[in-house]
C-alpha cells in the first residue's frame, strides 16, 4: 500500500512538471508582476506572503488524485508548491501524513537561489505534517485550504511552516 501511495506521488510530480504556462516576465532579478491567470493559490511561508503567478496547473487523474501546482515568490525567494490530494471525490479533509497511513495526499515545496542551489521540503519527510481541505470540487474547479509543516528534504535544514494556504482554481 505504501508503494502505491509513493507511485501516485511520483506520477503527480511528473504530470505537473510537464504542465503549466510560462510566467517569465523578462525580469530575472525579482518576482514577476501580475497574479495567477486561472484563479488563486496563496499561502504564508514562515510568515511571508506567497502567491502563485502565471498559470496554476491542475492535474486530475482517473484514480481521484488531484494535483495543484504553482510558482511564485515569498519576499525575494521563489517557491514552487505542489499540493497532491489522494481520493479527492468531493469536499473533505485529507491528512498530509503519509507515514500514518494517509491517502497519498502531500505538500511538496521546491526553491532555488540565484546561484542555482536547490532546496526542497515536504510533508512526506520525517517531521512533516499538515492537511488539506477541499471545500468545493466540480468538473472544472477546485477550492480548498491547507496548512503544513514541511520538513527539509536534506534532513538537516529548517522546516517551512505553511499557514493560511488557499486555492481557488478553474481548469
Amino acid at each position: 500500500m505504501r508503494v502505491s501511495r509513493f507511485l501516485a506521488l511520483v506520477a503527480t510530480l511528473a504530470t505537473l512538471g510537464c504542465g503549466g504556462g510560462g510566467d517569465d516576465d523578462g525580469n530575472p532579478t525579482g518576482p514577476p508582476s501580475g497574479g495567477a491567470t486561472n484563479g488563486s493559490f496563496t499561502a504564508q511561508v514562515n510568515g511571508n506572503a506567497w502567491s502563485a503567478t502565471g498559470t496554476i496547473t491542475v492535474s486530475r487523474q482517473q484514480n481521484n488524485f488531484i494535483g495543484v501546482a504553482g510558482t511564485g515568490f515569498a519576499g525575494s525567494t521563489a517557491y514552487a508548491f505542489i499540493v497532491g490530494i489522494g481520493n479527492a471525490t468531493g469536499p473533505g479533509t485529507h491528512s498530509f501524513n503519509l507515514a500514518a497511513g494517509g491517502d497519498g495526499s502531500s505538500l511538496i515545496i521546491g526553491s532555488s537561489t540565484t546561484g542555482g542551489a536547490a532546496a526542497g521540503w515536504g510533508t512526506a519527510f520525517n517531521g512533516g505534517s499538515g492537511s488539506v481541505t477541499i471545500t468545493s470540487l466540480t468538473s472544472n474547479r477546485i477550492v480548498g485550504t491547507f496548512t503544513a509543516t514541511a520538513a527539509s528534504s536534506s534532513g538537516s535544514g529548517s522546516n517551512l511552516v505553511i499557514t493560511n494556504g488557499r486555492f481557488d482554481v478553474t481548469y
